[in-house]
């Protein structure tokens, strides 16, 4: 099992571990800071020592690192670890503006977003039906009053459940998320609607942040 350092603090942008095993141009550590893609999250990229980390692999609880050329290392040897941390952070602002916007969105007009996509510059929550531009508007104007209130975002694992994870910001209810995120929506910056999409019945509605 890789331990998942990225849970523990989503801020560690460099660590030091042990190579546990290696296929190829693939590298199993003791431990990472680099969280996998998911299919609504992009993983992280950095490097191993000097090779660079283009892609990552979770097969059970193991996290498989695929660098961009076969390495020289060996089983047991010690490893830096560096995140290409300016698309961490991005990633984990727009992460959080979503989530912050889908509380409001839930809350104040009981519209519940059936997904929430996250890209490398941009996100998206789908809805199954198209949202009045008014409603639109008002939660984004009511996120980005949030956001200058400095709420605080804390992630955890359920009590119960081993393995799932939620979201949570300010008072607004949980939300089941095993992706990562800001401390307080200050970090956030400001919300930008980008694009309305209809597609198939279904709105999407994207955003980037400032």
């Amino acid at each position: 099992m890789t331990k998942k350092l990225f849970y523990e603090d989503a801020y560690i942008k460099k660590h030091q571990t042990k190579v546990v095993k290696i296929k190829g141009n693939k590298i199993l550590l003791k431990e990472t800071i680099f969280f996998p893609q998911t299919s609504t999250e992009p993983g992280d990229i950095g490097k191993i020592n000097d090779y660079k980390v283009v892609e990552l692999e979770k097969e059970g609880e193991e996290i498989w690192h695929i660098i961009d050329k076969t390495s020289l290392f060996k089983e047991g040897d010690t490893v830096n670890l560096e995140l290409n941390w300016d698309k961490r952070y991005k990633i984990m602002r727009l992460h959080s503006g979503l989530h912050l916007w889908a509380g409001i969105f839930d809350s104040r007009f009981k519209e519940r977003a059936v997904a929430g996509i996250v890209k490398s510059n941009l996100a998206y929550l789908v809805f199954k039906h198209e949202i009045d531009d008014n409603i639109i508007q008002k939660t984004l104007e009511q996120a980005n009053e949030d956001i200058k209130k400095e709420l605080e975002i804390k992630t955890y694992e359920d009590e119960k459940k081993k393995g799932f994870r939620w979201c949570k910001i300010g008072n607004y209810i949980p939300i089941p998320c095993g992706g990562l995120h800001v401390k307080s929506t200050k970090e956030i910056g400001k919300i930008i609607l980008k694009e309305k999409i209809i597609e198939q019945g279904k709105q999407k509605l994207i955003i980037e942040v400032k």
